[in-house]
Order: C-alpha cells, then structure tokens, then sequence
C-alpha cells in the first residue's frame, strides 16, 4: 500500500472518529456499571465522575444532569438498561420541567442571570461551594433509587425516561440560555426492595454526596433516615403516607387521604352508588393504617357504606382470591388496584365469575375503578372496561393540553423518549418535577446559596404554584404536608383512556 494511499485512510479513519464522537457526545447515554448503577448523561460532554461522586461504580458520567431528574418511583421501569441498577449522572442546571424557557418563572428579590453572580463557576470561587453536599461552583449532585426488572418496570421506564427527556431539553435549551449551573443525577436501582432503598438512600448521603433527593421506591424504608440526616426529598409522587408526614419530604401529589375520598366522591356523582368494596394494593413494606382510614373517612364523608377491604401485593399476579372476597357482599361499587399487572389480574377474575357492572349476572354493581391512565391497560382489558375509571390524575391530558409547559412535554418526549406513554402519571410527574425544583429555586433567589437547609426553607413556604401541568403545589411547614386537593377523573372510552377536563376536589 503506497503513501498516499495511507494517508487518504488515515484522514478517513480521522473523519469518522470525530464524527462517531459527536454523535456520541450528543446523545442521552444509559452506560452500566457493575450490574449496580447507571449513568445517564444529558449531552455527554462532561468530565467523568470521581469515585466519590459517582458511588464507586466505575460508571462515567456527564454535567448535563437534571435539576431535579427521574426519581425512581416505585413502580417506574427505566430506560433500557440491560438488567441492572443504576448511578445516573445526567446534566440539568437550575432545574425544571416541561416550561419553555420564556415561560419560567421571574424571580423574586433576584437580580438578573446577566449579574456575573448567576453565572457558573469554575473552580471553588462561589459562595456555596460544598463537596460534601454535593454542591459545586459548576454543578450539583441530585439522586434517587428506582426499580428497573419486575411486574412494576413499566413505571420505572415510563419515569427515568421522562425525566432524561427533561434532561436533553434543560442541556440544549434552558441551561445554556440562563446559564445555570448544572447537576449530575445518581441513581440506584433498588429492585423494589426497601432495604436496598435504605442502603442506596444512606449511600447517596455519605457517600455519594448528593444535595437532595428526587425521589425514591421506598420512603416508608427511609423516611427516619432522612429525618434524622435532615436530608431532604423534593419531587416524590407520594408513594407512602410518609411522603406527607416527614418535614423532609415534599411529594408532587395529593396522598391518599384526599385521592381516596376524591375518588368515591366522583364514584357517588357519576353513578348513584350507596356502597363499595376496595381492592387495595400495596407497595413493600407500607403501612395501610392510614389509607385504611381514608376510605372509612369517603365512606362517611359521602354517605355511602364500605362493604369490604382487602388487601393485596403491587407485584401480585394472581388476584381470584381478593376479588371473589370484594364482591361477596354485593358493592355498587368496586376500587381495584391502580398498577397495571394487578389490575389486569383482576379484571381476569372478574371475567372468571362473570362480573361486570350492569351485566345480568351482577346487575348489583354499577361501576368500577382501576389503572393508571396507561394505554396497555386499556389494550389488555376492552370491552370488559368499558366505561372504567382510573385511579385518576393531577395532570391534564397530555396528548390535548395547550400550556406552554405541556405542549414542550410533548414536544420533547416524541423528540428524546418517543417509546413511552406519554399518559402516564410518573412520565408526565418525573418530567415536571425538576420544573417545580427549578422555579422554587428561582423564586427564593437561592441559585447561588444551595444548601439543604435554604433548600427546605424554600419549600416549606412555595405555592400555591400553578406548574402548568394541570396540578398546583403547595408546600408548608404543617403535617401532614398538603399539596393539593384535586384530581382529574379519567375513563376508559373505546380504545383510550378519556382525562376529564374538570377537575374534582374536596
């Protein structure tokens, strides 16, 4: 081979480096590490994580990270991610979710991002430069647990990847507008085990570093934890009553003391009922003392008898049993499990007995509930669920809605997550959570002071804030914690899931 030959390849072997560079360093990565942790990164153009930063697990990561990125909700299914838990690095600057970057809030008693002040840093030159809380001049450590295998992966897919949309959007576009600092996300996949969520939330605090939490499978695991490390968790769905009763947790949705009698209330409204029967699901290691409670309190609140409840697993494949127990006293009405798989098996033991609401067998019963407004639900279970409601949602329709905020929802997960069900409660909440981290932050003129304590402070005195997703937040140093009162009923309709455009509140 002659030299000119050789160096037209090595100029071709050249081009295609850096092209293939590119195309990498432009991309959201989910990289493995150790079958333990992931890391997520928003453009990729960061330094690697040091050990210390990224949970010893050898994983790179990126600054481009979101504020306040994917929590790993019970529940939620990651990305793809071959098995796996997952330290996620990711980029975001200040935060956010779903609003266009004119459409952020102003801040209040703060100057503009012009002031030098606003500015990223580089080396230890800010004012709240703190390596052991995860605060430094050019970014900022957020983490979370998530589950990524099992009957409730769904969730955690739909929720990772909404919040690594969110993460693209923040790097290409708000981020370098505002010119925030930016964050890494580390997150664990705990596998829906509460005493891995106790390990990965202790590891994410003494090891990881991280400022706060976005939020975890487990709070009912970690909730003293977090109490006694003052450690705070900004995002959470609300998976536990813990969520509403630790000072350090600020969950996005209402509990289950006000979704419960919401959802009778809507049930006695829409179909006359005098009476119902509740098949519960339950997350590991949860105490139902409290949601037990709550629908004694509907029953009563609405003048309607509860005839029976009965427990049973999230993860449960086989629900003969519970539902043969629910309908032995003939309810009007019927509340089935809200996670997908249990859901399903229900509603094949209500085909075995031949149930159905205003069939000649049960003429008895008049409506019933169950789900998570996600289409494979619906895909699963017509006709049979004609006319179902679901557990509901805070958020508006995504696939109609007109805000700003969700509109670039839609925009960005057909653009960085076009496989996931945009329906969703934990895509659509996993998306905005780092919105409302972004605008509380902006709002307490605390960009430049990142601490845990300015960070709890400005929570509990942030809302009623409209997010632009259909829900409002408000946060307040009482418990348990309120953050709204209303929900959006939705019901199946032939092939779809239909969200009510008014909302139901108590």
């Amino acid at each position: 081979m002659n030299e000119i030959t050789m160096a037209v390849m090595r100029k071709a072997l050249a081009v295609f480096c850096a092209a293939m560079l590119v195309t990498t360093l432009s991309a959201i990565s989910i990289v493995r590490a150790d079958n333990r942790s992931t890391v997520a990164a928003g453009d990729g153009s960061g330094p690697s994580a040091s050990g210390d930063q990224a949970g010893d697990t050898g994983a790179t990561s990126s600054d481009d990270s979101a504020l306040a990125g994917p929590e790993g909700v019970a529940g939620a299914t990651g990305p793809s991610a071959s098995g796996g838990s997952g330290a996620t690095s990711g980029g975001a600057g200040g935060g956010g979710g779903g609003a266009s970057a004119s459409a952020s809030p102003t801040a209040t008693g703060t100057k503009a991002v012009t002031d030098k002040r606003l500015l990223p840093h580089n080396g230890t030159d800010c004012p709240d430069y703190s390596p052991k809380f995860g605060v430094f001049c050019d970014h900022f450590l957020v983490g979370g647990t998530t589950v990524l295998s099992g009957p409730l992966a769904v969730y955690g897919d739909q929720g990772i990847k909404g919040g690594l949309a969110w993460i693209a959007y923040f790097n290409s576009v708000i981020a370098p507008k505002e010119q925030l600092r930016k964050a890494k996300l580390i997150w664990y996949d705990d596998n829906l085990d509460p005493a891995k969520t106790l390990q990965y939330v202790q590891r994410l605090n003494e090891v990881d570093h991280v400022l706060y939490l976005g939020g975890i499978t487990s709070p009912e695991s970690a909730a003293r934890y977090l109490d006694e490390a003052h450690f705070p968790m900004i995002g959470d769905i609300g998976l536990s009553p813990k969520s509403y009763t630790n000072r350090y947790i600020f969950a996005t949705a209402p509990s289950e003391q006000t979704r419960n009698p919401i959802r009778i209330k809507t049930a006695k409204e829409r179909f006359g009922i005098k009476s119902f029967a509740v098949i519960q699901d339950v997350l590991p290691s949860v105490d139902t003392t409290p949601v037990k409670e709550s629908w004694k309190k509907a029953a009563e609140a609405y003048g309607v008898k509860q005839v029976e409840y009965v427990e049973i697993a999230s993860t449960a494949s086989e629900c003969s049993t519970q539902f043969s127990r629910a309908t032995a006293g003939k309810p009007e009405y019927l509340v089935m499990p809200t996670a997908s798989a249990v859901l399903l098996a229900c509603l094949r033991a209500a085909r075995q007995y031949s149930v159905a609401p205003g069939s000649a067998n049960t003429p008895w019963l008049k409506g019933w509930s169950g789900g998570s407004n996600l289409q494979l639900e619906v895909d699963n279970c017509k006709p049979l669920c004609e006319g179902m409601l679901s557990i509901g949602t805070v958020f508006n329709d995504p696939r109609t809605s007109q805000t700003e905020q969700m509109k670039t929802y839609r925009q960005n997960m057909a653009k960085y997550a076009p496989n996931v069900d945009t329906t969703g409660f934990i895509a659509i909440n996993y998306y905005h959570a780092g919105y409302v981290f972004y605008s509380m932050v902006k709002q307490k003129g605390i960009q430049n002071a990142l601490t845990r304590d300015n960070l709890v402070k400005a929570a509990e005195s942030f809302g009623p804030f409209e997010t632009g997703f259909g829900n409002t937040i408000t946060w307040r140093t009482d418990l348990p914690r309120v953050p709204w009162t209303c929900g959006y009923p939705v019901v199946v309709r032939g092939d779809k899931w239909v969200f009510d455009s008014n909302k139901v509140c108590l």
